[in-house]
């Protein structure tokens, strides 16, 4: 049995080979009385390599199936499944740049202006009918409008006396009311909508004519690379996960394309900042399973395998060991 560092189905804890299809292998093995010899591949290349050429009998580093692949493997039921996305720096601005961003646009501008306006018209009418009052008649012209104008900004109708006046006061407030709620339905839909587009994007399709300027780490062999060179764009070779997320942090590469498990997986042993997110939302569903060489798919116990995880599926196992690996 080969295997390759891909976690979480397949990693190096302390120089012991461990992860979510080794837990897996070991326990078919174990119930199903299957010996078996285990050594790590130089590279993933090496690993398909390996069963492609009959010199191993069993691959396991998280092998992703596809059509392709199915031509030149036999692949077991398959182990676990996980979505494909694009991966980048978090480019996010800080909460409170995003609402002062959102403040100072052109709307909200409009809307204080509104409320600005509102207070101007409604105050003038008041302030011809109620200028002759006592405690206004000592004041000069703009005095009296600033005082009439005050009190109508504070949504406040104690400065009229005149139930004509009065209805002028509170159709300003009614007014005023309404575009003030406006407002606050303005601002938390430009937030909500912000915060939707950061974290649900969704991609219908792997069309990657949008992508083209950046630069993928990827690993040879895997799907993903060779997704990206068919789509002409541009990657860097990188061994491992974390390497390939040590490259982006560094500004060597501007984006990755991989698996959420094995992105999930790999960030947690890395350090936090610059932080990686997802670019995208999920691109397809991926469907890992361990690979069987042509000579070994005609020995009997590769039916066992075969079988011991598709049964690992009723009985708990499979379960037991996603809990530890997948979601931890």
């Amino acid at each position: 049995m080969i295997w390759f560092p891909n976690p979480p189905y397949a990693v190096n804890r302390k120089g012991v080979p461990a992860g979510f299809e080794i837990d897996l292998w070991r326990m078919i093995a174990e119930t199903r009385q299957i010996p078996y010899r285990i050594r790590k591949a130089e590279s993933f290349e090496a690993l398909l390599q390996a069963i492609r050429n009959n010199q191993a009998d069993l691959a396991i580093s998280g092998v992703l199936i596809n059509e392709n692949r199915s031509k030149q493997f036999h692949f077991t039921f398959p182990t676990a499944s996980s979505d494909l996305k694009i991966y980048k720096l978090d480019s996010q601005e800080p909460t409170a740049i995003k609402m002062l961003r959102i403040l100072l646009s052109r709307q909200v501008l409009l809307i204080f202006l509104g409320l600005g306006l509102i207070a101007c018209i409604f105050a003038l009418p008041v302030w011809f009918v109620e200028r002759k009052r006592p405690d206004l008649a000592d004041k000069r012209k703009r005095h009296q409008l600033v005082f009439i104008l005050q009190k109508t900004l504070l949504l406040s109708t104690d400065h009229t006396r005149q139930s004509r006046t009065r209805l002028i006061s509170i159709g300003s407030l009614f007014a005023r009311v309404l575009l003030t709620a406006y407002f606050t339905s303005f601002i938390l839909k430009v937030a909500t909508s912000e915060t939707y587009l950061s974290t649900d994007y969704q991609m219908a399709d792997l069309n990657f004519e949008l992508l083209k300027n950046n630069t993928f780490a990827a690993t040879p062999g895997y799907i993903q690379t060779s997704i990206l060179k068919s789509n002409g764009a541009k990657t860097m070779g990188c061994d491992v996960a974390e390497t390939c997320i040590g490259m982006l942090q560094a500004g060597e590469a501007s984006a990755i394309l991989d698996d959420m498990l094995t992105m999930r997986s790999a960030l947690n042993s890395m350090p936090p900042k610059p932080k990686v997110t997802p670019a995208s939302g999920k691109l397809m569903t991926l469907f890992m399973a361990l690979a069987i060489s042509d000579q070994f798919s005609r020995d009997p116990r590769s039916r066992a395998i075969n079988d011991g995880i598709a049964r690992s599926y009723y009985d708990g196992s499979h379960t037991k060991l996603s809990r530890i690996w997948i979601n931890p």
